[in-house]
């Protein structure tokens, strides 16, 4: 169950007609090697990876639900706005990259760098406590890392090893 890896759709550093990315629509293409999506919701224009980081599947086959990205396969949803996962099943994010407007067309400048904050701890909290290794334990320990949360989290779970994606125990 993985994605295809070949490249496909217009080089977007070179530029695309505006109007080939309408209000709730995507277009796929490439820049820099990897396959990227150009979506435009509410009037803004968003690009970001186009391969769900879940099982690999083309997020240009999903479709645009606000100001997120559903995966055709198990709906998992990104930001379009930061490319975090905001449900799982997808734990990871998918990469974003700049674009601008110039005129009547649109062009993908490179890959956003991220910049985060430390998490800060609220007063009296001082450790995490995460119950269960299953999907949703990890969804959570995977955000307080993404997050730069700076203390040590516990984990209880009745598994000897680190939290896993349970179905795909059960289809491999």
């Amino acid at each position: 169950m993985s994605g295809s890896t070949e490249l496909s759709g217009p080089d977007l550093m070179q530029g695309v007609a505006a109007s080939d990315v309408p209000d709730g629509g995507m277009l796929l293409g490439h820049a820099d090697g990897e396959s990227v999506l150009v979506a435009r919701s509410s009037g803004q224009v968003f690009a970001v990876g186009a391969t769900c980081t879940h099982y690999g599947g083309p997020l240009a086959e999903g479709m645009v639900v606000g100001d997120t990205v559903r995966c055709p396969w198990h709906h998992a949803c990104f930001s379009l706005r930061s490319g975090e996962a905001t449900t799982p099943p997808a734990f990871n994010p998918v990469t974003c990259f700049d674009v601008e407007q110039r005129g009547d067309r649109l062009y993908v400048l490179g890959k956003t760098k991220r910049r985060h904050e430390a998490a800060t701890v609220r007063s009296g909290l001082g450790s995490v406590v995460i119950v269960g290794g299953g999907a949703a334990g990890r969804s959570a320990a995977e955000t307080l890392r993404r997050e730069a949360y700076i203390g040590k989290p516990a984990l209880l779970s009745p598994d000897a090893g680190p939290p896993v994606d349970r179905p795909n125990l059960a289809k491999d």
